[in-house]
């Protein structure tokens, strides 16, 4: 009888999801890898959005996030909203997702108000 539950305390034990391990160092490492990352991302589309706008447009478009695929783009007012709308669907998606090496599906553009 024992031999048999000794056996089931293991299965559970085995078997049971784990609990994550909540201490500020690991948390503080997992949240700065991820930053890295991400910057490094961003930093690499920064630099060639910056190759590829014309000069009107990248001084008032400005990315500010990129996340699961997605540039998160600030613009000034509709006006820029619309002219760069209007690079993205001649290419200028395609033209980003060839040079950087993160996974850019989409670009998403931002009134700020």
């Amino acid at each position: 009888m024992d031999d048999s539950i000794i056996k089931i305390e293991q299965l559970q034990k085995w078997r049971c999801t784990r609990k994550k391990e909540l201490r500020i160092d690991s948390v503080m490492n997992s949240f700065c890898r991820s930053l890295k990352k991400t910057n490094k991302h961003l930093s690499q589309l920064q630099v060639t959005w910056d190759e590829l706008l014309p000069e009107t447009i990248r001084s008032v478009a400005i990315p500010i996030s990129f996340r699961s695929g997605i540039l998160v783009v600030s613009v000034d007012g509709s006006p820029t909203a619309y002219q760069l709308n209007r690079l993205i669907r001649s290419g200028l998606l395609r033209k980003l997702q060839q040079t950087c090496s993160g996974t850019l599906r989409q670009i998403r553009v931002q009134i700020e108000r």
